[in-house]
């Protein structure tokens, strides 16, 4: 058989006052331990979810830029597309290409005798 302890515990307010405060320190360990888990987690997540935030609105501003730049050259490639169509007009035009041939070539037509002079700037029929 098991012998019986001769010690009592005293029920009085002190000893469960010192009961209580140990208890509540123990409780309270345990609640920042979990309130530190908990607010560790919730960092993380934010942490994690901000730099994927951040990466995305690099990626976005990356490819507004590649947007911009592709309006730009297809502006460019759509004006050099209209000049060229009007050039073509131009060039089906009997006295236009006529005139281009001439001026550019210095093709003359028979008894046609063609001077060059040294202040001539206009090299083609196009130049004004």
């Amino acid at each position: 058989m098991a012998k019986q302890s001769n010690i009592t515990q005293l029920d009085n307010q002190y000893t469960r006052e010192v009961n209580k405060s140990t208890h509540r320190a123990v409780l309270s360990k345990q609640r920042k331990k979990r309130a530190l888990i908990i607010i560790s987690g919730f960092c993380l997540a934010f942490f994690v979810l901000g730099f994927k935030i951040v990466q995305a609105k690099n990626t976005m501003s990356q490819t507004n830029v590649q947007i911009t730049r592709q309006q730009q050259k297809l502006t460019r490639v759509k004006q050099t597309h209209q000049n060229l169509n009007e050039h073509v007009k131009l060039l089906n035009n009997k006295n236009y290409l006529e005139n281009l041939i001439r001026s550019k070539y210095y093709y003359a037509k028979s008894g046609e005798t063609i001077y060059s002079l040294p202040n001539d700037k206009a090299n083609d029929v196009t130049a004004k």
